[in-house]
This record gives C-alpha cells, structure tokens and sequence, in this order.
C-alpha cells in the first residue's frame, strides 16, 4: 500500500534536517575550576550520558560552537516530534535495544563507511521506497529483530568496538570465534541481542574474520557484498530525534536477496523464506513505484555471470511467481 504523499514528504524532510546538522545536540553548562570557567556539552548516546570538554568559556570559538549546539538541541526536539508522527502512522521503528545499538554506532560515526545490511536495514525501506512494506516480511523468526549486521570495508574509529556497543547495554561481550587468537566479528549482549561485522571479500587468501584493528575486531568477508554495497543511500531510522545511517539501494537489497536465498544451508529453511519474502516484496514495490533501479541492478547482477549471479536470480524468481525478464 502506498504511503500518502505528506508521509513521504514528512520523512524526506527529516532525512534532509538530519543531514544538514552541524552539531551534535547536547544541553551546554558551564564548570568552574580554579576562578575560570569551562563549557561542556551533554548528551545522551544509546543508554549513557556523555559530557563533551568544549573549551574556555570565554573562547570566542568555544562560544560559537556552544551555539550551534544549542542551536541543534532545539532543532532535535521538533525531530522528535516528527519521528513520533512517522511513528504513529505507521511507518516501521526498530525497538529499544536495535534503537541504541544503531544510534551509537551513528554517533561514533561508523556509518561514515559502514552500511547496515540485513532486516535491520529492510526495515527502513518503507518511506525510501514510499510504499508500506507487508509487516509478513519483516520477520520470519523473533531473531531478526535482535541482530544488527553491520557491513564495513574502512579501518575507522575513535573507540574500540567493544566500547561503542557497551553504549548501548553494558553487558555487550566480543562473541569468541572458531581461531582462538582471530579479533572477534560478533558481539552479544545479556539478553542475546547480536551485532555481527561483515566485510566484502576482495581476494580469497583474505582473512577470516578481517583485521579490523582501530575497532579491536573483525569483519567476516562475505561474497556479493561488494556488488550489494554500491552506492548505499542515507537513511533515518526513527529514534529519538532520527538516527543517520546508510543502507544498501532497495534495489540491489531485493537483487542480492534472490541471489543468497539459493545459497541458504538445507538447515536455514526460515532464512531462505525471509529472502524470498523480501525479495518479492520491495520488487513489488519498486515495480509499481520505480521500475528502473530494479531492472538496472537485475542487469548489473546478471552481467557478473551465469552460475553464481543470473541461475540463482533465474531460480529465485520462479519461485516467487515473477516472470525472469522484469
């Protein structure tokens, strides 16, 4: 079903605040010590408080830069106010553990070169695509809903892996590997909720997991990502006052989707069928709505070659009741 047009209007419009921002929003105050006085910005990053050293009060830079942030603080509340209408119209929000998990990860800016990929970055296709995705394919198994796959290519970061997710629960712990001495790529919290790093494969002698060493852990390199990671596109997940992320293009989301459902073990019957689910949908989608992206990405896939790209699209297609040459 499609979304009205001042529901799509109402998220390009959040989408562009948030990347028009010039600060992080924080509530400035000033601290004293020894007769001179210092300003410092707090703000709430997943579940914790973080007081940000922004420099002598009477800094004429520091003072500017106090501004703005002020200046965002009340910016992020009209957000607010328009991610909770989003909300209640309908339009899908990640819960609380997603939430802070994706809005720490922003806020240490891995998004700057990572993507989220997986149903965690399916759910943010409706107002991209301005269509009301069935909710049947958001999740074949509760699982879904406790995983964040982050897909990562650059060696970035301010803060170890760990650190960042620890953010969000305080109970996150690096989930050992089979090599005992390999940088972990997936993290879990107490209550079982999952991040797991995912890195393109770029030569075969790559190493699994790859060396990930600025974030003290590892990405698993995994085929088709390359192709699924061209030209990701922003979004904003709706938390507090909107989440910056980017996610792949819909189009190349649903192609790779025919694509790893015929890759899927006998044992991931369930995964196979989220594919399969998603796939159909979002190209039923961008069919009525965007035709182009999704016959260009078909033919983009398809011109990589016959047994690993066009068989299992040929496949996966038949399965679904599409006819192969849309």
């Amino acid at each position: 079903m499609p979304l009205s047009p001042s529901l799509q209007t109402l998220y390009a419009d959040l989408v562009q605040q948030v990347l028009d921002r010039q600060a992080k929003a924080g509530s400035v105050y000033t601290q004293k010590n020894g007769g001179a006085a210092f300003l410092y910005a707090r703000r709430t990053v997943g579940a914790i408080r973080i007081d940000d050293y922004l420099g002598p009060a009477s800094d004429l830079s520091v003072i500017a830069r106090a501004a703005l942030i002020r200046q965002e603080q009340a910016l992020a509340r009209q957000r607010r106010k328009t991610v909770s209408a989003l909300k209640r119209s309908g339009v899908p929000a990640p819960n609380l553990p997603l939430g802070r998990v994706l809005d720490v990860m922003s806020d240490a800016g891995l998004f700057d070169s990572g993507v989220l990929v997986g149903t965690a970055a399916y759910q943010c296709y409706s107002p991209l695509i301005g269509v009301a995705l069935p909710s049947a394919t958001l999740m074949t198994q509760d699982a879904d809903f406790a995983t964040a796959e982050l897909a990562i290519a650059a060696n970035d970061g301010q803060a170890t892996m760990l650190d960042i997710l620890q953010r969000a629960d305080a109970s996150f712990r690096a989930v050992p590997g089979l090599k005992l001495k390999a940088p972990p790529a997936s993290f879990r919290s107490a209550d079982g909720f999952r991040v797991d790093m995912l890195t393109p494969i770029y030569r075969r002698s790559d190493a699994n997991p790859m060396p990930l060493p600025k974030l003290a852990a590892g990405a698993t390199p995994l085929q088709y990502l390359s192709w699924l990671l061209t030209e990701p596109v922003p979004a904003v997940v709706l938390s507090g006052p909107g989440i910056l992320i980017k996610v792949p293009s819909p189009a190349r989301f649903a192609v790779h989707k025919l694509i790893i459902a015929q890759r899927r073990r006998p044992d991931e019957r369930l995964k196979r069928q989220k594919d399969l689910l998603q796939a159909k949908a979002l190209m039923g989608a961008l069919h009525e709505t965007d035709p182009e992206p999704l016959l260009s990405a078909l033919r983009s896939a398809r011109a990589h070659g016959k047994a690993g790209w066009s068989d299992p699209i040929r496949q996966s297609l038949s399965e679904i009741g599409v006819k192969p040459d849309r």
